[in-house]
């Protein structure tokens, strides 16, 4: 008789290593195009390489890891092309989405931003940049946990780790927040006050300033970049958010 230990234990131990990679990657613990060796990973997550090769082959699928065959799998990289694609991507996205939150349920989609701002401000004023990039992603999450339509918030999920991990790396240095949240700010408040139009315009500009401080990085590498941990970009007042 098959019992069920025997078909858990692989799926949670294949579970555990990719919770581990992904938010190893979206930290930036591992470098963007960092090759990702199974020994080591097995190794450091003190488990066999079946399930650090499965929760790879999960994580290509939802586009955080590259998977070449003979070279091994890497950590993802963007173009040029990539992230202008992406931004266009997401400012459609958000642009409908916002448009449908405030349509179906104001109130409280309003007081959701309201709870996620406010904990923004606790996280910046205690430095906490990990935490506050943690509400950036709750804040934009809300425009689809509210829209309604299930396509929409099923499409952003699917780049929704790949945009926390440009926006780990892309948002390094002195008073990192201050624009973002400011920004953060004007969106609530003209939402609050009805200007649906001006609210778009600080997302629409979120967004692109992303995409302009990546071509800012990739300056020196027509096709894609990556930095270790320990670089700090050139564009350290710019947060992607």
């Amino acid at each position: 008789m098959l019992g069920t230990p025997q078909f858990k234990r692989p799926e949670s131990l294949k579970k555990l290593a990719e919770v581990q990679i992904r938010e190893g990657i979206i930290r930036g613990r591992f470098r963007l195009g960092e090759p990702l060796q199974e020994a080591k990973l097995a190794d450091e997550l003190g488990i066999s390489r079946t399930p650090i090769r499965e929760a790879l082959v999960a994580l290509h699928l939802q586009g955080l890891v590259k998977i070449f065959p003979q070279r091994g799998a890497f950590v993802f990289t963007l173009s040029r092309e990539d992230i202008e694609h992406l931004c266009g991507y997401r400012t459609i996205l958000e642009f409908n989405a916002v448009d449908l939150a405030i349509e179906r349920d104001r109130r409280a989609f309003l007081l959701d931003l309201e709870r996620v701002l406010s904990e923004m401000s606790v996280a910046q004023s205690n430095d906490d940049f990990e935490r506050y990039l943690d509400l950036d992603a709750d804040f934009h999450d809300a425009f689809f946990n509210f829209c309604g339509n299930a396509y929409l918030k099923d499409g952003y999920q699917k780049v929704g780790d790949i945009v926390r991990t440009i926006r780990t790396y892309l948002s390094r240095g002195p008073r990192r927040t201050d624009k973002s949240f400011a920004e953060h700010e004007d969106i609530v408040k003209f939402l609050t006050s009805g200007q649906l139009g001006p609210a778009k315009e600080v997302l629409k500009r979120q967004i692109s300033r992303g995409e302009r401080a990546y071509a800012e990085l990739t300056n020196t590498s027509p096709n894609s970049f990556s930095f270790d941990n320990s670089s700090q970009p050139k564009t350290n007042s710019i947060i992607f958010t």
